[in-house]
């Protein structure tokens, strides 16, 4: 086989690699956000509309592992697919926005040399907060919403720190998946 014929061949096998490692990340957050839905039903968390955000390892994960725009499409194909699973538009709003802001916020922090993959996700957490609230203030039409933003903020940092405890060890798993079949 010719030099470019072996070149082409591993160019391929690596972007089979990264869509196959993002198709598993879609799947991921999506069982995550039904078995986050059926564990934790609305109400037993001490916030009201607060959840962990289980689904976020995915995108976490999707983002060292794979790449920031693989990242994005998790976010945005999870609210998606889970509106056409039989979510409201609301609900959607909710959960693109929130992500959406979370992934731009991710994306620049994991820049950053000192921010660890707790900082970015804890940012991310906190960046997802924000934008709900942006979306409650569009739909409840009242801006009394704002102060429900502080104890957002905080149980929000709290399940960023343990969604980035989550996604370290998959981080390191699946960073040597699919590296052996390129080599």
């Amino acid at each position: 086989m010719s030099k470019s014929g072996e070149t082409s061949k591993i160019l391929h096998t690596r972007t089979t690699v990264r869509l196959t490692k993002t198709a598993m990340m879609l799947s991921l957050a999506l069982v995550l956000s039904v078995l986050e839905a059926w564990l934790l039903p609305q109400g037993i968390l001490p916030i009201p509309g607060w959840k962990l955000g289980l689904a976020n390892i995915a995108i976490l994960v999707t983002m060292y592992s794979v790449g920031k725009r693989e990242a994005l499409a998790v976010a945005v194909l999870r609210s998606l697919l889970l509106l056409a699973f039989g979510g409201n538009v609301v609900g959607f709003s909710f959960s693109l926005i929130g992500g959406v802001a979370a992934w731009s916020t991710m994306c620049l922090l994991s820049q950053l040399r000192l921010v660890s993959i707790f900082g970015v996700s804890i940012g991310g957490a906190a960046m997802h907060a924000l934008g709900q609230i942006l979306v409650a203030l569009f739909v409840t039409r009242t801006i009394y919403i704002v102060t429900y933003l502080p104890w957002l903020m905080v149980a929000s940092s709290f399940a960023g720190g343990v969604i980035a405890f989550l996604s370290v060890p998959v981080v390191k798993a699946l960073d040597h998946f699919g590296n052996e079949m390129i080599q």
